[in-house]
């Protein structure tokens, strides 16, 4: 029962790759025959690669450098405070204006002028 799906499945696959490769144009071809061997090219470079790490973390581990060398010792984190009113003190405190800064004014570009938050916001206060 394996082998017959196995050689169905076979089958299957060669006839579709035969109908798909006769209806598609010269450049749909090397296009897909590009990826594809584009992407058995990278196989052996990315089996290397994973044989290559490997080899490094057990040496590492291996000469007392892997995890566990620090101790049970918790990591510290340091979190600064905020400076109090959103003032930083790059400025010396004379400096600092002593009162809040004034009103804003905003100017909404293509709408006539607006005396109010009323004219802004219209839907807010009907």
């Amino acid at each position: 029962m394996k082998k017959f799906l196995f050689v169905t499945g076979v089958t299957f696959v060669v006839v579709m790759a035969v109908v798909i490769g006769l209806r598609l144009s010269p450049d749909a071809m090397a296009v897909i025959i590009g990826i594809i061997c584009g992407v058995l090219a990278s196989i052996p470079t990315s089996v290397i690669l994973v044989w290559v790490l490997r080899q490094r973390d057990k040496q590492t581990e291996e000469m007392g450098y892997g995890p566990g060398r620090y101790g049970h010792y918790p990591p510290v984190v340091v979190v600064n405070g905020q400076n109090p009113n959103g003032y930083s003190n790059s400025a010396p405190p004379m400096l600092t204006p002593s009162t809040p800064p004034g009103t804003r004014d905003f100017r909404v570009i293509g709408q006539e002028t607006t005396e109010g938050i009323g004219d802004i916001l219209p839907s807010m206060w009907e």
